[in-house]
């Protein structure tokens, strides 16, 4: 498996974006972000997420700067 065919937790992933648990968390509420629930345990429902399907994500959320033509 390869790094980026890793799966990570939210913490993880929070840490790797460098924003906040509860921003990833609102994220997946928002289904803003790719990411795999796990069968729920109890009142949770926790996720995964498959970290080269975020970097997909996260090239397609890219701006890319526009050219004026002075």
């Amino acid at each position: 498996m390869t790094t980026e065919d890793e799966i990570i937790t939210k913490e993880e992933l929070a840490e790797l974006l460098q924003v906040s648990t509860r921003t990833v968390e609102r994220w997946v509420e928002e289904s803003r972000i790719p990411f795999i629930r796990l069968p729920k345990r109890g009142t949770k429902s926790n996720v995964r997420f498959l970290k080269s399907n975020v970097l997909q994500w996260l090239r397609k959320c890219e701006n890319k700067p526009v050219r004026s033509s002075l």
